[in-house]
């Protein structure tokens, strides 16, 4: 409950700040977080769209439009969104986890796994994508149901 008071007030003051200085980046993205953590993702999602308009190359609004994107089941569009992060900044643990999180509601598990590796740092691959991917392709050969 303290949390939501919190990001209700934050949205006041975004929206306050925003009257008099409509070009200010940081407040749009900012508005975004409140309203995502508040659950109001298609607003959240305008206001990211108007951060980025400000300011192309911020990263975190990148992400974050692809956080709100996958809460909105809009997969194909969160992945591009991340992807766009990722150009911008390549290491970008956040983008690279949240890209997993695209690629697997997508399907495309084995890509996600490597996004996942990428968020945590690594640059050899993990000893157990192997015996992960061949559980997927088991999992995905064979119906369980009876």
């Amino acid at each position: 409950m303290n949390n939501e008071k919190n990001y209700k007030e934050l949205l006041t003051k975004c929206d306050r700040s925003l009257q008099t200085n409509p070009e200010n980046s940081q407040h749009w993205y900012d508005r975004g977080d409140a309203l995502a953590n508040l659950g109001h993702y298609q607003k959240a999602l305008a206001s990211f769209d108007k951060a980025i308009e400000l300011q192309p190359q911020n990263c975190a609004a990148w992400v974050f439009r692809g956080v709100v994107l996958i809460h909105l089941r809009r997969y194909e569009e969160a992945l591009n969104s991340c992807n766009q992060a990722l150009e911008i900044k390549p290491n970008d643990s956040e983008a690279w986890t949240f890209r997993g999180a695209a690629l697997a509601k997508l399907g495309r598990k084995q890509e996600a796994y490597l996004s996942y590796e990428k968020a945590l740092g690594r640059k050899e691959p993990s000893p157990w994508r192997t015996k992960v991917w061949k559980f997927f392709d088991l999992f995905n050969r064979h119906s369980f149901q009876s």
